[in-house]
């Protein structure tokens, strides 16, 4: 029977003990919800930006698997797609369904039959919520990818269905078999190498009274599947993809040719659960939950067996981020060690809120340098690309970013001119011998669609270097397109000026103050595309600041970098710093192309930017060049 402060048979020591956890774990909602949020900008990588542009194309009417190349299965795409057909989304804006989803697991554990007391439920939820917040996201927990949907909806399918099928069949009701038999027939299509824990945890969880519904919801999960397969893209090309490029091919570049791929992957298990103690400590820990469970099984315990095996099966993979549908089971498998009449002592109800004033801190980053760890990591608006796209294409206009640069296409916000959209060796790899006609040709794309800018980084995988994959794209930008000077960046040589600024005539500008400097955070300066294609020297340049009509206190230092790796370093006062006045600093006639400003002691101060219209920021500075002319930032006051 489930306790709580309103049972009337409760004592009044049980009663303040349950008002004070009750009270705790309300506090904690709030934070890991404010938390939550902040994660949304916390740090990205390229796998997330590959599933957000996937689902931008795809949103624009292009195919999955025959005019889009991809290895990753199709339910991946569906919320981004879904999303994609509102409006233009950033990486934030498609994490807002994984954060969705991190709490309906929460509430999954929460509500799960395995535990009947609601000190013991806040208590282990919090926990599990801390562990999710905080530690996954080393590992890209908290990412829009598809192990990380595949880790959630585990949770949600262990803890309100698996586990009360083994443990206590009885307790099994029709929507939680509906539930699990519909989201253990989603598992497969988000990777291939989630059938084995799908078919195992069907057959564990199947029990004889609910034989005829499982069943059947988990056939019109799968058929949904196929019907969301069609309407994304193409079911051969889905085949030639996902399975054959990746059982095929990929294992060639991975592996080596001479080994075999399910060897390797037994061997990666081995490897991953002894890496560390960290590793190993978490497979005990799963061992002692699968054990007691199994004690909860009459006779011979083979369901037990069946999801252990199914679990087992998430590390064939190594750990790591591949991992994270493992880590993410065992935040469920330890509530069949939890004892369901516990009831919690004076002693044990302080201890507890000794821990969640720790798990407080660490979420509320009451700590500067967890505060700071949590700035630093902000995805950023803009790379280094961005400006050249938004200064030589227009919001029509597609790009290419190769091998692997899929953040550039959101950070800009364009789309990519080929379905490949991203180029890897075994993509050219698998074009030598393509499969039921489906062939996806990035040099045909990008001759057709001729698009005006490329950033290709020529990237190494192994032994496969750019020369040997990117030949074929190699001789168009040989023979239509000019390299930007020391950048990876192809302009086509139909755009007649590289030193020319586009139309100002229809752009509007306006000033702000950037963000205050100070120790932790130094002030970069956006410095103007006209200039950073420009050979000549700087012998000055001048920096219009905002001091807010005070005297800030301290030194700050202004380094510069040239795109030969010169750099130039000046200190300055900042109580000579005037409002609204530009500070002149001398230089030695070198090229210059960024830089920043760094607070030595004391800050306050702001640099001035022009913001434009067309979503560009560049900080007021005039460029005086060796040549004896000068150059202003568009929309910044004279000098």
């Amino acid at each position: 029977m489930k306790t709580s402060i309103f049972d009337s048979h409760a004592s009044i020591s049980e009663r303040r003990t349950e008002v004070c956890v009750a009270i705790a774990f309300g506090i904690f909602i709030v934070l890991a919800l404010h938390y939550q949020f902040l994660l949304l900008n916390n740090f990205s990588w390229g796998d997330e930006a590959e599933t957000i542009v996937g689902a931008k194309l795809i949103a624009a009417g292009s195919r999955l698997y025959s005019e889009i190349y991809n290895p990753h299965g199709p339910l991946t795409f569906l919320p981004g797609v879904l999303l994609e057909l509102v409006g233009s989304f950033k990486v934030q804006g498609h994490r807002v369904f994984i954060a969705l989803l991190q709490i309906a697991a929460m509430v999954a554990i929460y509500r799960s039959p395995l535990i009947n007391s609601a000190n013991v439920r806040r208590i282990y939820v919090g926990l599990a919520a801390t562990i999710t917040l905080l530690y996954l996201p080393e590992v890209y927990g908290h990412s829009y990818v598809f192990q990380v949907m595949a880790g959630l909806l585990l949770v949600i399918i262990i803890a309100q269905y698996v586990l009360p099928a083994i443990a206590n069949p009885a307790a099994l009701s029709r929507p939680q078999v509906i539930l699990g038999n519909a989201l253990i027939a989603c598992i497969p299509f988000l990777a291939i190498t989630y059938v084995p824990i799908a078919g195992l945890l069907f057959l564990c969880a199947l029990r004889k009274p609910f034989y005829r519904l499982s069943v059947t919801t988990f056939i019109i999960g799968i058929l949904a599947n196929i019907i969301v397969l069609a309407a994304l893209g193409s079911i051969p090309g889905y085949f030639v993809f996902h399975i054959y490029l990746n059982m095929k091919v990929l294992p060639f570049f991975t592996f080596g040719q001479d080994s075999w791929p399910l060897v390797m992957y037994w061997r990666n298990a081995q490897d991953a659960v002894v890496a560390n103690f960290q590793n190993f400590a978490l497979m005990l820990l799963a061992i002692a939950a699968i054990v007691r469970l199994s004690f909860k099984e009459k006779g011979l315990p083979w369901r037990s067996l069946l999801l252990a095996l199914g679990i087992s099966s998430l590390i064939v993979r190594g750990l790591g981020f591949h991992g994270i549908p493992y880590y993410y089971c065992l935040l469920v498998l330890p509530l069949t060690l939890v004892n369901q009449s516990t009831k919690l002592s004076v002693r044990a109800v302080w201890v507890i809120l000794g821990v969640a004033l720790i798990c407080f801190a660490k979420l509320s980053l009451s700590n500067p340098n967890d505060a700071a760890k949590m700035a630093a990591r902000k995805i950023p608006e803009a790379t280094g690309f961005t400006p050249y796209i938004k200064e030589f294409t227009g919001e029509k206009d597609r790009i290419i970013a190769y091998s692997f640069q899929n953040h550039e296409y959101i950070a800009a916000d364009r789309l990519p001119a080929s379905g490949h959209y991203f180029y890897l060796p075994w993509q050219e790899k698998y074009n030598e011998n393509p499969q039921f006609g489906i062939k996806i040709d990035a040099c045909k794309d990008i001759e057709v669609n001729r698009p005006k800018i490329m950033m290709i980084d020529k990237a190494q995988f192994g032994a496969a270097t750019w020369d040997s994959y990117g030949k074929c794209i190699q001789s168009i930008i040989d023979r239509d397109y000019t390299q930007i000077p020391n950048q990876p960046i192809y302009l086509l040589k139909s755009i007649k000026s590289l030193t020319g600024q586009p139309s100002t005539a229809l752009i509007t500008f306006d000033q702000r103050p950037s963000k205050a400097l100070d120790q932790q955070s130094p002030l970069n300066l956006n410095i103007l595309m006209k200039h950073q294609l420009n050979e000549t020297g700087l012998k000055r340049i001048s920096v219009q600041f905002a001091t807010y009509l005070k005297r800030n206190p301290g030194e700050a230092e202004i380094r510069l970098k040239g795109a030969d790796g010169t750099r130039f370093t000046q200190r300055f006062m900042l109580p000579d710093v005037r409002d609204n006045q530009y500070q002149t600093f001398e230089l030695d006639g070198k090229r210059y192309t960024s830089g920043d400003i760094v607070a030595l002691s004391g800050g306050g101060i702001s640099t001035w930017d022009s913001h434009s219209s067309d979503k560009l920021i560049n900080t007021c500075i005039v460029y005086h060049y060796t040549d004896g002319t000068s150059l202003t930032t568009p929309g910044c006051a004279p000098l």
